[in-house]
């Protein structure tokens, strides 16, 4: 019997030990930026589901008002919040955390363009939305605008398992950029920042 303890006493402390130090854990996979590979990094959604549309309206004129930028008209807000809520439907992408990067892209602008071409409120490439069957110039249509980047969004995150931040990293710099390595966090961290914000003038409220 004294034999049977005190190989019963190694195999506890055997597997203690492979406990503590991982033994048996396998290593999680990383992406290009550093970034682990995880479904809980889609999950960001912060703001309640009962926020009403007026809520989110109010609370993008306060932010826009914040930032001393050129106010846009209740109603051009309200028909965004509504679209964005109604092409995020079925998805875990946060609408606040779209917000963000309409915010980060275009400060709300719908006909804004950039050096490199992408177009509207979320900056949208016409070669990437010619992927989804979009033709470029009705880029400039707010609802085509938003629908097609959140389509462009669940099509990323789908592809980098979930993982929102290299997805909205990708969306900014480009997929090549993050498989090759080249991307770069900051325009992850500025979303992030404004989405922060958001969060807590809604808790205002």
């Amino acid at each position: 019997m004294v034999i049977f303890e005190k190989i019963g006493m190694i195999i506890t402390v055997v597997l203690a030990s492979i406990t503590l130090y991982g033994g048996l854990i396998a290593p999680t996979a990383s992406n290009s930026i550093g970034e682990q590979h995880t479904k809980q990094a889609l999950k960001v959604k912060s703001s309640p589901d009962s926020t009403s549309h007026k809520e989110m309206v109010d609370m993008l004129e306060h932010y826009i008002d914040s930032y001393q930028e050129k106010m846009v008209s209740q109603a051009k807000l309200l028909k965004y919040v509504k679209w964005v809520d109604q092409y995020i439907e079925g998805s875990n992408i946060d609408s606040l955390w779209i917000f963000a990067m309409i915010w980060q892209e275009s400060r709300l602008i719908e006909d804004s363009t950039s050096n490199h071409g992408a177009i509207g409120l979320l900056q949208i490439l016409p070669s990437t939305a010619k992927t989804f069957g979009v033709k470029g110039s009705d880029l400039y249509k707010p609802e085509v605008n938003i629908k097609t980047s959140i389509k462009y969004m669940e099509y990323l995150l789908e592809k980098y398992d979930g993982n929102l931040r290299t997805a909205t990293i990708a969306y900014n710099q480009g997929e090549g950029n993050v498989d090759k390595g080249k991307a770069r966090p900051w325009y992850y961290n500025q979303v992030k920042k404004h989405h922060s914000k958001m969060i807590q003038m809604l808790k205002k409220n």
